[in-house]
Formats: structure tokens, sequence, C-alpha cells
């Protein structure tokens, strides 16, 4: 089945017991995401990893792991929405935005009706120019932000646009607010929670934070970061771990076999001959598709043209020629 590929990465990873693919992890509050992935690869120190998104450490929620040659498919991977659910406290200002800063101010929080709530949520939905947190990665002359915040040197950096498809309200006690927020990559909940504080005229700041989901991933596909070492250290990963042409499961996918397994290993473009697309790919130039080897994700191809026709070229190849 894979005679043109006594090299393939993916049979070396299968050959140490570690299969590419994806784990979906519950981070648990108090880490880094990238404290999930140092735990991870202790287990299996030869295999690559990383993360897809990265969760603050006071968030929980899914993470998507990628394992092996999964760690090229990123960028094709279908990461939004995103959408979170969490608790916001009125009057309370931080240096983080969130819970676990200094605090900065402190005010009695007025009533607000649920009306008047429900507005302030809803005046944030939509396209947003948000200020980012100063406590972020947001890079400043080649630097974190946090680095020039942990000296007590705050930089003054321009908005940021930010799409926030759903901000609304879930429950009032007291000072706290619960909500649930769709929205795209690159926000800052803590941004937005600022922000509501600011309009709302009391200030506020994130109490807690949980991910539900990021794109295909969700929350209740994903097992606790316990759970997953428990598969990886008995050797049952591959019970738990979701194969790449699976998470790139969005895309169309084009079966390849005898000569032209050959042609994807070497990234040379595959027209009708090899995958039978004729011209039916022509009004979907510029998409993207799975180009698969016995059942298994091979390559990610783009569908283009040139004088000869419409054909697939690989632009991510995962299985290595011979």
């Amino acid at each position: 089945m894979f005679s043109a590929y006594r090299g393939n990465a993916l049979l070396k990873d299968r050959a140490q017991g570690h299969a590419a693919g994806v784990y979906l992890v519950d981070k648990p509050a108090g880490i880094t995401s990238l404290d999930v992935v140092r735990r991870l690869k202790k287990l299996v120190s030869s295999v690559r990893m990383g993360h897809t998104g990265t969760l603050d450490p006071l968030a929980t929620g899914v993470l998507a792991v990628c394992v092996g040659e999964a760690t090229k498919l990123v960028p094709y991977m279908r990461l939004e929405p995103k959408k979170y659910q969490g608790n916001l406290q009125l009057g309370l200002v931080t240096d983080s935005w969130d819970i676990t800063g200094k605090v900065v101010e402190s005010n009695d929080a007025p009533f607000f009706s649920g009306e008047r709530l429900e507005q302030a949520f809803g005046e944030l939905e939509g396209l947003q120019y948000l200020e980012p947190p100063v406590f972020s990665a947001i890079k400043h002359k080649g630097r974190p932000l946090y680095t020039y915040a942990r000296k007590g040197v705050f930089v003054d950096t321009p908005p940021r646009e930010t799409f926030i498809e759903e901000f609304r309200l879930l429950m009032r006690e007291g000072d706290l607010l619960a909500f649930e927020l769709t929205c795209g990559r690159g926000t800052y909940v803590r941004a937005i929670v600022h922000e509501m504080g600011k309009r709302l005229g009391c200030g506020a700041c994130l109490r807690s934070l949980r991910r539900i989901q990021c794109g295909r991933f969700k929350i209740e596909d994903a097992l606790s970061l316990e759970e997953l070492e428990a598969f990886i250290e008995t050797r049952r990963q591959d019970e738990v771990l979701l194969p790449p042409a699976d998470v790139l499961d969005h895309l169309d996918a084009y079966e390849v076999e005898g000569q032209s397994e050959r042609k994807v290993s070497h990234g040379g473009p595959l027209r009708d001959a090899d995958v039978g697309c004729g011209d039916t790919l022509r009004g979907r130039l510029g998409e993207r598709f799975r180009i698969m080897i016995g059942g298994e994700l091979a390559a990610v191809a783009e569908a283009r043209s040139d004088s000869q026709g419409v054909f697939l070229q690989p632009v991510r190849v995962l299985l290595c020629a011979a």
C-alpha cells in the first residue's frame, strides 16, 4: 500500500508507537498551554508536539495538541469560531484585567437592570477595536508586552480589530455576571470584559473562563490532562488520537495510487489522470483539498490552473519519499 514510501514519516511514528494526529485536552486552570505540551512531551519525548491556540493560565477548556506530522497542519485546520463561557466581576479592575492580577481599582457596582446589561453585552457584538491587555504576548520591539508590564513599564499599543459574533448574559449573581461568548481568533476575552467595565462606568475584570469550542474541536470530546497521560502511559493513545484525515475533514478528498503516489511525495502537480478531477475544480480555484493514499492523509493541495488545465498542487506534504 505504501510501497513508494519506505521512509514514510507517519509509519515511522507508528513504528515507535506514536501515530500522528491531534489530542484534545481539557486544560486545567493554573498552568499554561505550553505546560500541557511539556507534560505530554515527557511521555513521548521523541515526537514533535505543539498546541493550536493559547489559553491563559486562569482559563480551562478545550486545547488541541498536535502530534508528529500533524504539527504541519495547523494553518489548514478549522479553528473558528471560538466559544467561551465565563464569569466577570463588576466593580473590580486589576492590572492584568483578570482576577489573578493586582487590584488597581475597586468600586461599588451600581444596580443595573437586566435590560441595561443585555444592552451593554449587545453593544460589544460585531466588529470592535479594543485595547489589548498589557499582560499579553503581543510583541513590541520584538518583546512580549508582559515583559514590559512586569517591570512596571506600560507600552501604549493601538487598539486591535476584534470580531465578536455573539456576547450574551447568562445569569447575574450579585456582582458576578455569567456570560457566553462566540468570537474569532486572536480575541482577548479579558479585553472585552475590561471594555464592558469601562462602558458601565464601574470597571470589571474576568473572574473565570472556559473554552468550550475551538472550530471543529469541542469540549465534550476532550479528555482531562490526567486521563490523556494515562492513555499514553499505557500505550493506548491511538484510542484517543484524532487522525490527520479527520482533523481536516472539512476539506474534500481525492484518493491517489500507483505512480501518482510518488508525485505527491515530491510535491508534483496532480492532474486529471492522477485524481480524475477533470474540469470540476475550475470553479473552485484557490480552494484546498485532502490528498489521500490508502485512506490516510498524504498531503494538502490547492486547486490551480495553467495552460494545460486545472490541477491540484500539493502545498503541504506529510508523507516522505524513500
